[in-house]
């Protein structure tokens, strides 16, 4: 049990770096987006608007693919195959790619009057179309790296990648004047030289392979997930879609703005250990220890990001200031702390739906999504008119709590895991408490509303030992962990510990 902790540990904080990065590279072009000199505010809305539009591309084109490899990757029963799985997988991604590129390219004009009632967006439109095909292609070459752990190598290539998107996103805009087809030219060219990059990886892992029976059996699998990708995405996506719709760009630009702000938590944490876990719960599923390792894992995972969630709660406000170049921005502080829990419940939903991945209950899945997607569409139509982002903010909580408890409740049915319910609302009341405190203080002067925000963020902890929260051997690994990695002179040793643990599992 410790090793598989310690190699979580491990992965997640390599997947953490590259996630990181990630954030920083669009934190650094926040300032350049919400430059009057570029683009308008309403400019910022449509470039929002185009985002969510190709995650929901890319989710139809991926095809569950990365998930039924994933699964299919570790089955025993074709452990000797798997450059033939991968081969085949690929095969299959880049052909249907290249349909939704035939098919769609050619129906630039269409979309961009339906959706922004012009045609000046068609271009942006075609480019958007082909970084979404060729990011599908890259999302199943990052599958292969995370189900072989190979964190570094994923976080390195897709740090190259950002580098050069950063690049020629700054070049485009500024020096070339392209305004918005600049940012997914730049997406585009990134995405290729992905693949380039990365091209002697794949070969190496490949094998040419079809076996008609797997495939049928994958495809079976992932149909379900191809549904539940496309509703989670629609899911993403319906909250500045309905805001567009209902309201005006300059609202789906606050609002954007916010979810900017809180999805840090989401791509930085969540994901990077939702990377580093999926491929041990898979290895992990016929061992022993299994349901303490999965029940610790929700349990730590959620304590990491809640400490997440109440710093960028608190600190929104600060940010905000910083990173835009105009003050229409800095109202969105009032909903990041909305939107910053829930992503609290995306992480309970990844960290306790095993039971549906082990149990190969993709089905379930799907429908909860679809669920969960009409609920939002509802609870949008509803609280927009009355409340506008506010609204928006609390129909994405609202929506993210429903779904977990769904795909909860089916995950217990299939494959039961006591996971420590009392220790996880006793987090979640205590980091809520925490994270709203900070809306009351942002009217007092800068210094002391700093230090009275780095007080709420710090007590965190020691409050939840006044719940009684920890555990006594938990207290004890912290009070080790505190005294290993406090002595700089084995930082060496300490982080070969962490590498040599793989070896262990």
């Amino acid at each position: 049990m410790p090793n598989s902790v310690k190699t979580s540990f491990r992965d997640s904080i390599v997947y953490g770096l590259g996630n990181i990065a990630v954030k920083v590279v669009g934190f650094l072009l926040i300032p350049l987006y919400t430059n009057p000199r570029y683009f308008s505010v309403d400019d910022f809305g449509i470039i929002a608007v185009l985002d969510i539009s190709g995650l929901i591309l890319i989710s139809l084109m991926a095809s569950g693919l990365p998930q039924s490899m994933m699964r299919w990757y570790w089955d025993k029963d074709y452990s000797g195959n798997r450059k033939g799985i991968f081969f085949m997988s690929l095969l299959f991604q880049i052909f249907i790619s290249i349909l939704f590129c035939t098919f769609l390219i050619p129906a630039g004009k269409p979309l961009s009057r339906a959706i922004f009632d012009t045609d000046v967006m068609t271009d942006a439109i075609k480019l958007l179309i082909i970084s979404s095909a060729l990011q599908a292609i890259n999302n199943l070459i990052n599958t292969l790296m995370r189900v072989q752990a190979r964190s570094v190598l994923f976080s390195v290539a897709n740090l190259l990648k950002l580098i050069t998107v950063l690049g020629l996103t700054i070049y485009l805009i500024t020096v070339r004047g392209m305004g918005i087809s600049g940012i997914y030219l730049a997406q585009v060219i990134g995405n290729l030289f992905f693949i380039i990059l990365l091209a002697p990886y794949s070969i190496r892992n490949s094998k040419p392979y079809f076996d008609a029976a797997l495939f049928r059996s994958m495809s079976r699998f992932g149909y379900p997930l191809l549904l539940a990708n496309f509703a989670s995405a629609v899911l993403t996506a319906i909250d500045r879609y309905a805001l567009n719709t209902m309201a005006l760009l300059k609202f789906v630009a606050v609002y954007t703005m916010a979810y900017k702000i809180a999805s840090v938590l989401k791509l930085v944490i969540v994901d990077s250990i939702k990377m580093a876990l999926t491929p041990m719960v898979l290895k992990k599923m016929n061992t022993s220890d299994n349901h303490l390792f999965y029940k610790k894992s929700m349990l730590y995972s959620s304590y990491v990001l809640m400490l997440g969630i109440i710093a960028v709660s608190l600190f929104s406000y600060e940010i905000l200031k910083v990173i835009t170049r105009s003050t229409s921005f800095w109202s969105a502080w009032i909903v990041v702390p909305i939107l910053a829990l829930s992503v609290f419940f995306v992480n309970m939903r990844e960290t306790t739906s095993y039971g549906l991945l082990i149990k190969r209950n993709s089905r379930v899945i799907g429908i909860n999504v679809v669920i969960s997607a009409v609920l939002n569409i509802v609870l949008n139509i509803l609280l927009i008119p009355l409340w506008n982002i506010f609204g928006t903010a609390v129909a994405t909580l609202v929506t993210q709590i429903v779904y977990w408890r769904l795909n909860y409740q089916s995950s217990q049915k299939e494959y039961f895991i006591p996971y420590e319910h009392r220790k996880v609302i006793t987090l979640f009341l205590t980091g809520a408490v925490l994270s709203f405190a900070g809306l009351a203080l942002n009217d007092i002067s800068v210094v002391p509303r700093l230090l009275l925000k780095t007080l709420c963020l710090v007590v965190f902890p020691f409050v939840l030992y006044l719940f009684n929260f920890y555990e006594k051997d938990e207290l004890q690994a912290l009070k080790g962990l505190v005294r290993k990695w406090s002595d700089v002179s084995k930082l060496g040793a300490n982080l070969r510990s962490l590498k040599d643990s793989e070896k262990e599992i």
